[in-house]
């Protein structure tokens, strides 16, 4: 294990995807399944929500927000601790995320305001 330390720390190490020439790759359909996993998301955001006895719109707004900084930290510190991701990539991702939340909200307001 030692040595495999120090391995690492004298030599360049990373992930690189590789593609082959060949791959269809159609930007709708990736868009498409973007826009898919986000509903899907916000879906099951307010079915948890539906779930929990909060009333005010703050402590909505908070449920949400924790639910979003959960899933942030599920995967970002992974890549982290794993792949060895730097920080700033991070700090975007969850910029990235935040944007994407409030964006979210008010689809989650409208859903969960019958409920």
């Amino acid at each position: 294990m030692k040595q495999m330390q120090q391995w690492i720390a004298a030599n360049p190490s990373g992930i690189l995807v590789y593609h082959p020439p060949g791959r269809q790759f159609t930007f709708v359909k990736s868009l498409a399944i973007e826009f898919s996993t986000e509903v899907i998301q916000a879906i099951l955001v307010i079915r948890l929500l539906t779930q929990t006895r909060i009333q005010s719109f703050g402590g909505r707004v908070g449920f949400v927000l924790f639910a979003g900084v959960l899933a942030a930290i599920t995967t970002n510190v992974s890549y982290w601790n794993w792949y060895g991701f730097p920080w700033r990539l991070h700090r975007q991702l969850c910029t990235d995320r935040s944007r994407r939340l409030r964006s979210r909200w008010s689809y989650c307001r409208s859903g969960t305001a019958k409920a």
